[in-house]
């Protein structure tokens, strides 16, 4: 299923840039695990990887006030629904 010829929208391009970061997160954690790089290398991944951590984190926050923006009661009304802090893992772990 390829997305090159559907146009990008906002919605779109978050999500993308969302799987972009968790993909190069994923990557840089498995260099970090593989212990092969200097300290000093191991510093700039591990920042690297902090940014990542950060956008994706973002990306994510987004999405659920965009989910609350959209949840409605039974009758219509707009009814803001938060979802619950623990569903996306553990935070400040």
């Amino acid at each position: 299923m390829s997305r090159a010829n559907e146009p990008k929208g906002q919605k779109g391009e978050a999500a993308e840039s969302y799987d972009l970061a968790v993909a190069r997160l994923e990557k840089v954690v498995a260099e970090l695990e593989g212990g092969g790089l200097s300290l000093e290398q191991s510093l700039e991944k591990f920042a690297e990887g902090m940014g990542l951590a950060r956008e994706a984190q973002k990306k994510l926050e987004e999405a659920e006030r965009r989910i609350e923006k959209l949840v409605r009661a039974a009758d219509g009304s707009e009814q803001a629904v938060p979802l619950p802090r623990d569903a996306g893992g553990d935070e400040g772990a």
